[in-house]
């Protein structure tokens, strides 16, 4: 019987890239593109980017080797003539190119852009940039703390008490990454119903802050600009703070008790919660003093909320975070387990839908997991993860077989 198809069979994608472009092109691959590395000599810098983990090949970047497995690799040296030659070659082969702005300037990517389009003119240019095209900022550079901070993350995040701060991973070249695959299918899938090849300008700024939509929307029509808050902070409109991460007996959880509004919803889950703390012998007064979620809770004095809360917390204390889950699974109350990174491997859901595949890499002694099933198709499933390439592995047989095909 012969394997199932992939969504991307036969979809060639060029990639020139540090992380957002090989996130882009990670989608692309586990899909079932053909995804080839253009690397120089020896490797693209993003190879030895920190943290980096022991191989046989020595020390390499964790991050790379996540989001570039699978893929293969061509060294050319663009700056040359007989690289760029090499680069039209192949992009009249390929489908899809994908680059960043950590690999190429913006008047590279135009030069590199106009030969790979005249060598086919369905080709879909895909370029991941800062700010984008247009404007005053498109050839700045830019971290990515940088762009959390002007897209609006950093903003959000933290306790109000201090100043604010970035999430650690650089989730804004990851959501940019993301999004450019998708726009860059968009754009695969005109051309395939008839349409013309085209440049597709994403920028990772107006990602960010499309991931801050219900914050945008709370401007817009509340006129709240709303404030950061960790464990403890002020829910939307609210004039007072309440506690949303609790310490368990073993971990913690995230729950909004009291004070976040939420309707029924939120009515029914404070009554589990009182009716299970009555069974413990907890029936303190100041857990029924208020109407601590509905339409008085406004009016309800912060030293009542910070009383109710310690008395809640002492009870969420006693308990382990498996209880804890368990009791609000079957009672509806809403709280819910905060994963730590081992938690989220031995997560039962997880493990049920078969999230992680093994990736065996004998080449670098490296036997890990990797989440690579995000999504499941039932007619052309996912790519199972392959070794990432090493520099140029792949040079030889695409490049001669393109001087084959011409020299015929």
């Amino acid at each position: 019987m012969s394997a199932q198809p992939r969504a991307l069979e036969g979809i060639r994608v060029l990639e020139i890239s540090a992380l957002a472009g090989a996130v882009a092109g990670r989608v692309l691959a586990d899909l079932g593109a053909e995804v080839v590395k253009i690397e120089p000599e020896g490797g693209e810098p993003f190879r030895r980017a920190l943290p980096r983990v022991p191989t046989h090949d020595g020390e390499e970047s964790a991050a790379w080797l996540a989001f570039n497995h699978g893929k293969r690799s061509v060294t050319l040296d663009l700056a040359r003539p007989e690289g760029r030659d090499g680069f039209a070659r192949l992009s009249a082969t390929a489908d899809i190119v994908v680059c960043d702005w950590e690999r190429l300037d913006l008047d590279t990517m135009d030069a590199l852009a106009g030969l790979a389009r005249a060598a086919n003119p369905g080709l879909v240019w895909t370029e991941i940039l800062p700010f984008g095209r247009g404007g005053p900022f498109e050839r700045y550079a830019a971290t990515d703390t940088t762009l959390q901070a002007l897209g609006g993350h950093l903003y959000l995040n933290g306790d109000v008490d201090r100043a604010p701060v970035r999430i650690s991973l650089p989730v804004g070249l990851i959501q940019g990454g993301a999004e450019a695959a998708s726009a860059a299918l968009m754009a695969l899938w005109h051309r395939m119903r008839g349409g013309e090849g085209q440049r597709v300008d994403v920028s990772v700024q107006e990602c960010i802050i499309w991931t801050l939509l219900n914050s945008t929307m709370a401007w817009q029509i509340l006129g709240l600009n709303e404030m950061r808050g960790g464990a403890i902070r002020k829910e939307r409109a609210n004039r007072f703070f309440t506690r949303l991460v609790w310490e368990t007996r073993d971990g913690y959880i995230f729950f909004g008790p009291v004070g976040g509004g939420g309707g029924a919803a939120r009515l029914k889950s404070y009554e589990a919660l009182l009716a299970w703390m009555a069974e413990d012998g907890i029936t303190d007064d100041i857990l029924t003093r208020h109407d601590w979620n509905g339409d008085g809770q406004f009016f309800i004095p912060q030293a009542d909320y910070d009383t109710v809360t310690a008395v809640i917390m002492r009870f969420i204390a006693t308990k382990s975070t498996e209880a804890l889950m368990e009791r609000a699974v079957r009672e509806r109350i809403l709280l819910a387990p905060i994963s730590s990174v081992s938690g989220v491997f031995t997560n039962p859901q997880f493990r049920a839908r078969g999230l992680f595949v093994p990736l065996h890499d004998p080449g670098r002694g490296l036997e890990v997991e990797l989440p690579g099933r995000w999504a499941h198709l039932s007619a052309t499933p996912l790519r199972r993860p392959a070794p990432a390439p090493r520099p140029g592995a792949d040079s030889a047989a695409l490049l001669e077989r393109l001087t084959e095909r011409n020299t015929a």
